[in-house]
């Protein structure tokens, strides 16, 4: 089959929106990663600046191969802001999938690079199709070079509240506080390498920041000064986990852990073709990575979003100390290996090795 690849425009929606649909996670549980109702909405929340191309066969109209988005995002980046892209959604039709086509996508996308320029990407720690094909090192195309390993948590949320010190006080935020949630995200993002950098003055404003508002921080204040911080971001409207079905085992256990859920707290699960509740944290920086500060901010959240969320979604790098605190919370973790990737040479020998690594698992 001939392809022709160009970007992608609105009216592929429909069809991108289907290949996603058809790409499924496979295992006890088979879970589906969808961007309903607009694929284009979510990209323009993972990318400040997508890139959006797909693979379109020239004699079968309204329908797409593949797609892939590379992106860009500003971050900070040894201490100074740059954008960087972000190659996400690589997505191709599993009749597509014994031909040529993955080898010219990455004949594509080198042209669409600049010399020397590098990408992001993250792979499910499960997902070894991925894993033995583009970042396999094959001759074409580009080396992935391992760059850490992302937990992501799902952390439970429950009823309970902890008491906080005397001098700790907090609040979901309001709009005068946003002066300085943004000059504490600078002071924390700019001593560490991918932290992501934006104007909170485009907060309801623009697509980047769909379904985000002013009072969607929860701040600590420790004897009225701001040390800590955590985003959250409900963003069912841009993307959703959905459960397409269970094996006959977890089927039939599956009231039983819904009862046990309500009881001690857990992820409820949905009949077929429901979704998965939780609620994604975002913008975490408390000062100095006090992780005592961070300990004081998820056990509030955990509590404050009980019974309206059944968990809240974090992540960290496996080597940042801060990762060790949310093993301390019932949780469901997931694994993700993360790649710099270049058809230019090693980027990690770019970066200050001295920064600790953030990951926005928001705009993931």
């Amino acid at each position: 089959m001939s392809y022709h690849i160009r970007p992608a425009c609105d009216a592929d929606n429909g069809a991108i929106l289907a290949l996603l649909q058809g790409t499924p996670q496979q295992g006890v549980i088979t879970l589906n990663f969808e961007r309903q109702p607009d694929y284009f909405r979510g990209a323009r929340v993972t990318c400040e600046q997508p890139d959006v191309w797909v693979a379109a066969p020239r004699n079968a109209e309204g329908t797409v191969g593949a797609v892939y988005n590379v992106g860009w995002r500003n971050q900070w980046i040894n201490g100074q802001v740059r954008s960087i892209r972000y190659a996400h959604d690589l997505r191709i039709a599993p009749e597509c999938r014994n031909g040529m086509i993955l080898h010219r996508l990455f004949r594509h996308l080198r042209k669409q690079l600049a010399a020397g320029e590098w990408m992001q990407t993250t792979v499910l720690s499960g997902n070894q199709a991925s894993l033995s094909t583009v970042a396999s090192g094959r001759a074409g195309l580009p080396v992935y070079y391992p760059a850490g390993t992302i937990e992501t948590s799902m952390l439970y949320t429950r009823s309970r509240r902890a008491k906080l010190p005397a001098d700790v006080a907090i609040r979901q935020s309001t709009v005068e506080d946003l002066p300085q949630i943004a000059a504490l995200l600078k002071k924390v993002g700019q001593q560490k390498q991918f932290f992501p950098s934006w104007d909170l003055g485009r907060l309801a404003e623009d697509d980047y920041c769909y379904g985000l508002s002013p009072n969607h921080f929860l701040g600590l204040w420790v004897g009225g000064q701001l040390k800590g911080v955590v985003g959250f971001w409900d963003q069912k409207e841009i993307k959703q986990t959905r459960v397409l079905g269970y094996n006959r085992g977890m089927g039939l256990l599956r009231p039983l852990y819904n009862a046990h859920s309500m009881l001690r707290g857990g992820m409820r699960l949905p009949a077929p073709g429901g979704v998965l509740s939780y609620l994604t944290l975002h913008s975490v920086a408390v000062e100095n990575d006090d992780p005592e500060l961070l300990r004081l901010l998820l056990d509030y959240a955990v509590s404050y979003f009980h019974g309206e969320y059944d968990a809240l979604v974090c992540g960290f790098f496996s080597n940042d100390p801060l990762a060790q605190l949310a093993a301390k919370y019932r949780r469901q973790l997931l694994l993700s290996e993360h790649f710099l990737v270049s058809f230019d040479g090693d980027p990690r020998e770019q970066l200050d090795s001295h920064r600790p690594w953030y990951v926005e698992v928001a705009r993931l």
